[in-house]
């Protein structure tokens, strides 16, 4: 076995982005200076976990000349999903131009690590569900949604671009993403549901590999130390339907979950709405866009069991991110700890 790999110097890409300043505090321990690539404009990034900002867009490639330039270790997490906030070429030259300009200057840095933020739903996404993919499953390639091609086509580049002896390049997929204080769908339903504001069940059949935040950090930082070029790794803990995961809610917090369930139809059309939505008002919260409720439908269930194995990755237990998340929302412990109890 080879010892894990020490980076000398770490760029980050989307380090202001949700994703992004999930990985710093892991990045950070692997104690390499971090340069940090964020848009202009973009919210501030805690100066103790830094050492150096540049800033950037990966839609005007001319900002990036000499980004890796003295970086051993690439981490890019700056591709966005987009369901219907992005426009279809926006996305394109965000995460297949993007990603293709980053990694160029990554070859042209003589990196030795390159590592791609994918997402699990490029190899989920299937026509038929009944059994589990894993990392060895190849993307089928027919998606209700032009973001997951997209970010699909970016994972292609990035494990096509691995070189024996020279860059070593890995995609690291979170799952469905569900972290106390990330704005995220998943974690949104969550904290609905712990207010006892979710007024009916949906989607009770989708499969969700789900990624808190420390899943994302333990999982890339594993992947630098000791993972094999070429590969993908799931970055995911337990996967389950969202139905189980409504009674595990209900088991781990004493909190009944709804007994009306939305026909996942209705749940679909009601996704047409959501351009007229408010951004922050209560309907939006509960309203999925279509393009995501379509996506969502074709998830197959996923084992990570190769990740586990060759990482050495343990991901959160289920019932310690939902404490999490119930102490966020105000829950006391106590009563959490009597409910689970």
């Amino acid at each position: 076995m080879r010892p894990p790999y020490r980076p000398q110097r770490i760029l980050l890409t989307g380090a202001a982005d949700p994703v992004g300043r999930l990985l710093l505090p892991a990045l950070a321990g692997l104690g390499a200076p971090i340069r940090a690539l964020a848009r202009p404009g973009g919210p501030p990034l805690p100066a103790s976990r830094i050492a150096e900002l540049r800033l950037g867009d990966l839609e005007r490639p001319g900002s990036l000349r000499g980004l890796a330039d003295g970086c051993d270790v690439v981490v890019h997490a700056a591709t966005r999903p987009g369901f219907t906030r992005l426009g279809r070429a926006r996305q394109r030259r965000i995460n297949v131009e993007g990603t293709e300009a980053v990694l160029r200057e990554s070859q042209s840095a003589e990196a030795k690590v390159f590592v791609l933020l994918g997402y699990t739903g490029t190899i989920q996404e299937r026509g038929v569900l009944s059994a589990p993919v894993d990392e060895e499953t190849p993307p089928e390639g027919e998606y209700e949604s032009d973001s997951v091609r997209m970010i699909c086509e970016a994972e292609a580049l990035v494990l096509e671009a691995n070189r024996v002896g020279s860059l070593r390049t890995m995609v690291v997929s979170p799952g469905i993403l569900a972290a106390p204080g990330v704005p995220t769908a998943l974690g949104g339903l969550i904290a609905t549901f712990l207010r006892r504001e979710l007024p009916f069940r949906l989607l009770d059949e989708v499969w969700l590999a789900m990624s808190g935040g420390g899943e994302i950090g333990r999982g890339t930082v594993a992947a630098i130390e000791r993972g094999r070029g070429g590969r993908r790794y799931f970055a995911t803990g337990e996967c389950l339907r969202l139905g189980q995961l409504y009674e595990r809610m209900t088991r781990v917090t004493g909190i009944p979950a709804p007994r009306r369930r939305l026909p996942d139809l209705l749940v679909e059309e009601l996704g047409m709405l959501t351009p007229v939505l408010p951004p922050r008002s209560f309907l939006r919260q509960l309203v999925l866009p279509r393009e995501l409720v379509l996506h969502l439908l074709r998830l197959a269930p996923l084992d990570n069991t190769r990740t586990r194995a060759e990482l050495g990755f343990s991901p959160t237990p289920l019932d310690d991110l939902l404490l999490r998340f119930a102490r966020t929302e105000g829950i006391l412990a106590g009563d959490v700890a009597g409910a689970a109890g």
